[in-house]
């Protein structure tokens, strides 16, 4: 994808985008972390407040990549409304906004189902995930 400008509406999300596709790596990194943590740690209460300290960083990753993707979305729809905007590049820009947003939903269903955390356990992944699902995505 070549690089845009940033003084363009679409140049400007994407650091956004970008920050949306490093989602998952992020989360990743956190949850190998907090592996590596538990398997050293014998405390069930202690095991339990790093369990809390990782889900809290988790879902802060989560709400930063659904802010982003609103601002992004905004602008995608935002430039294919105007007679004369970069349509080309808004339909690029909102296709890879598509699969980095199937991606950091797998990414939080599969940390949620990993540690049985859910909407019952007060985590706010479960909220994070139907958040960004129920974001609306161009057809």
């Amino acid at each position: 994808m070549p690089i845009r400008p940033p003084n363009t509406r679409l140049g400007r999300r994407e650091p956004d985008l970008q920050l949306i596709q490093g989602t998952p790596a992020a989360i990743a990194d956190l949850i190998q972390t907090l592996d590596r943590r538990l398997a050293d740690e014998e405390r069930p209460s202690e095991r339990l407040r790093m369990l809390r300290e990782a889900t809290n960083q988790i879902t802060r990753t989560a709400n930063d990549a659904i802010q982003a993707y609103r601002r992004t979305r905004a602008a995608v729809n935002a430039e294919l409304a105007m007679p004369n905007g970069d349509w080309a590049h808004a339909k690029r820009m909102s296709a890879d906004l598509t699969v980095a947003r199937r991606d950091v939903l797998a990414s939080l269903e599969e940390t949620s189902r990993r540690y049985g955390i859910d909407a019952a356990g007060g985590t706010g992944l479960a909220a994070d995930a139907a958040q960004l699902a129920s974001e609306s995505v161009l057809p």
